[in-house]
């Protein structure tokens, strides 16, 4: 066996261990190395479906296995196998795009719960059914899960549509591309790249605000893309209507489609989450174990999969794959005192009232006066003043600029109803009270 052949079955070994059987036989197994050199690797591959896979989804993690063996960082050369490549020029990996899509990110590896479901069987309807919601704009807070959802969909599409094109961007490189496009003079191509994908996603849009080019020229892509049928997932931190510095027209197409939002993980999903990062891993972890880091960290995702990789880190160094309730106590001690205490705001009695009566963030400070919505409204307003002791003017201002008069209206609609003992009202302001007052 050659050096190059060593290399790349070592290589292809971690390959086989980083991503699903299925991929691997798919767009791992047909390759061929042909040679290398101190700065590349030359392979053959069967089809240009195959060439463009491994180009657009699995260069980096194919770069980094073969470091991984060689301790060196190759470039990639990928040639289509033809008896006649006199008129062939082999695209090299590395003069591609860095915005890769991530191939863990998918709808398989993603948990489902009650914070995320909606914008999950959202996301999977888009990928199925191109239109069906467009835009689909996802909002939430960061560490929740947008991006893995809007690359689950891009994921879906190269499994399921390979000759489509696809663009996964973020808004900061949106428009770094635009800047450098009039600078070098190549807007017509900026335009032919971002006008002519079939499916485009674009993280964080909320980083448009005031910069007036860019969500200019935005604004005719997105007109571009819509007329043409092609499918659009947008992600934020926020509502569009919360976005500062944006034109009104751009406002209004963000919500053409559907807006769904992503909320914290509730308990039970924060344990399925965690079960799910401990079961890819080799080690053993006990349900109380798993409990005491879900009670812990209830903020989001990311910060539960750092706990995981810091258990597992003690774990390493103590020479023992079995994480004990000693070794996680150890382990997430400094996490758990950097977390940050629940500081009780407005701000947060109302987003826990919206998490308890299942409405979407933003609702309680909105113009809507349905039923559904206007007793949750009152409850928040009649909390924020009896549990914070904020004043009427003050709490008006925070639920959406209204008058004292409304919150004083308000807080004595409550009252009359626990008067009557209204067991409904009752309930709800002592599970949010207590909600808010946990650690």
């Amino acid at each position: 066996m050659t050096e190059i052949s060593e290399i790349w079955s070592k290589a292809k070994k971690q390959l086989s261990d980083e991503i699903s059987a299925v991929s691997y036989e798919t767009w791992i197994k047909p390759i061929s190395v042909l040679s290398a050199d101190d700065k590349k690797i030359t392979m053959e591959v069967p089809s240009p479906t195959v060439r463009s896979m491994l180009l657009t989804r699995y260069n980096s993690i194919i770069t980094d296995c073969i470091e991984n063996v060689t301790s060196r960082k190759y470039a990639l050369e990928v040639l289509v196998a033809n008896k006649n490549r006199r008129d062939y020029r082999p695209v090299a990996a590395n003069t591609l795009p860095e915005n890769l899509l991530n191939p863990k990110y998918t709808f398989e590896t993603f948990v489902v719960g009650k914070n995320n479901e909606l914008a999950q069987s959202a996301a999977l309807a888009a990928a199925e059914q191109a239109n069906v919601y467009n835009p689909l704009y996802i909002y939430g807070g960061s560490g929740l899960g947008k991006t893995h959802l809007l690359q689950a969909v891009g994921n879906y599409y190269v499994e399921n549509y390979p000759e489509k094109k696809i663009i996964y961007t973020t808004t900061e490189k949106f428009t770094y591309d635009f800047v450098a496009a009039i600078q070098q003079k190549k807007t017509f191509e900026f335009k032919q790249k971002y006008r002519t994908a079939d499916l485009l996603l674009i993280d964080d849009i909320q980083f448009l605000s005031d910069k007036t080019q860019t969500y200019e020229e935005f604004f005719h892509t997105f007109n571009a893309l819509y007329e043409a049928g092609k499918q659009m997932v947008i992600t934020s931190d926020r509502l569009p209507s919360d976005i500062p510095h944006i034109p009104e027209r751009l406002r209004t197409r963000f919500q053409m489609g559907l807006l769904v939002d992503v909320q914290p993980p509730e308990f039970e999903t924060r344990m399925a989450i965690l079960k799910d990062k401990i079961a890819a891993e080799n080690i053993s972890v006990d349900d109380e174990v798993l409990e005491y880091v879900a009670h812990g960290i209830r903020s989001n995702v990311r910060d539960l999969e750092g706990a995981v990789k810091r258990m597992m880190a003690y774990g390493a160094i103590s020479r023992t794959n079995k994480i004990s309730m000693e070794l996680a106590e150890k382990a997430l001690k400094d996490i758990f005192s950097l977390m940050p205490k629940k500081k009780l705001t407005i701000s947060s009695v109302i987003d826990e009232t919206e998490k308890y009566f299942n409405l979407p963030s933003g609702t309680l400070r909105s113009k809507q006066r349905t039923a559904r919505v206007t007793l949750p409204r009152h409850i928040a307003m009649y909390i924020s003043q009896s549990m914070l002791g904020a004043s009427q003017a003050k709490i008006g201002r925070e639920f959406g600029g209204r008058d004292h008069s409304t919150v004083i209206s308000a807080t004595k609609k409550i009252e009359s109803l626990l008067s009557e003992e209204n067991p409904e009202v009752k309930r709800a302001i002592t599970d949010i009270s207590e909600n808010l007052s946990r650690d």
